[in-house]
C-alpha cells in the first residue's frame, strides 16, 4: 500500500479503535439504562403523588362521615337539623 492511500494506517490501529469502539458502547448503555431508570423513578412518583392525593381524599371524606355520625344523635336530641344549603356570605359596606 502506498503511504499517501488514507487507508495505510488503518491496519495498525484496528486494536485502539476496537478499544474506543467497546467503551463507546459501554457509555452508551450505561447512559441508556440510566435514562430507563430516572423514567421510571419519575413515572413512580407521579403514581404516588397520585395515591397520595386519594388518600387525602378518602381520609376527608371518612372523617366527615365519621362526624357527622357523631354529631347526628346530638342534633336530634336538640331538635336541630344539619343545614342543606352553604352559608351566605354578607357583605357590609364600610362606610369610612
Amino acid at each position: 500500500m502506498s503511504r499517501w492511500n488514507p487507508f495505510y494506517w488503518l491496519p495498525r490501529h484496528v486494536g485502539i479503535m476496537l478499544y474506543l469502539v467497546f467503551w463507546l458502547i459501554v457509555y452508551v448503555a450505561t447512559q441508556y439504562r440510566a435514562e430507563m431508570k430516572v423514567r421510571e423513578l419519575h413515572r413512580l412518583r407521579k403514581e404516588l403523588s397520585e395515591k397520595r392525593a386519594q388518600y387525602l381524599q378518602l381520609n376527608a371524606s371518612v372523617s366527615q362521615k365519621r362526624s357527622y355520625s357523631t354529631l347526628r344523635p346530638v342534633l336530634d336530641s336538640l331538635g336541630l337539623a344539619l343545614p342543606t344549603e352553604a352559608p351566605l356570605v354578607l357583605f357590609v359596606p364600610s362606610y369610612e
